[in-house]
């Protein structure tokens, strides 16, 4: 009886060490990847693109920071990402004078962000 309940006690250890170990393992790919922000006369571009196939459109939120990395943050853009497309830009104008910004991409769906990512823009126009 004691070598039976012994027996049954460990198939149960180890089938919830089996089962905890493929649930802890299972996290999901994150959706966007490659992630810059470069610096233009006056204006930010954002260039990130998505990985894998997406199974339907979602919202991307564009969210900048003036002073703090940390935030606040406010949104100053939405970009709709598609199957079949895996590349995207934004480019932010409603920048101020002489300022660092901090940018962050959130996923309206999932809640998954990326960033921060930090920028100066120039400001004199470019030489030509």
């Amino acid at each position: 009886m004691m070598k039976t309940a012994s027996l049954c006690f460990s198939s149960i250890f180890i089938l919830i060490l089996i089962v905890a170990g493929e649930s802890w393992s299972q996290k999901a790919d994150p959706t966007i990847g490659d992630f810059r922000v470069d610096a233009m006369y006056r204006a930010a571009k954002l260039v990130w693109k998505t990985k894998g196939d997406l199974n339907k459109e979602m919202a991307v939120q564009i969210l900048r920071a003036d002073t703090f990395e940390e935030g606040p943050y406010k949104e100053v853009g939405e970009v709709k990402i598609a199957p079949g497309k895996t590349s995207y830009e934004f480019i932010d104008k409603s920048m101020g004078a002489d300022a660092k910004y901090h940018y962050k991409l959130m996923i309206k769906d999932t809640g998954e962000s990326i960033g921060p990512k930090t920028t100066r823009p120039f400001f004199s126009p470019p030489a030509t």
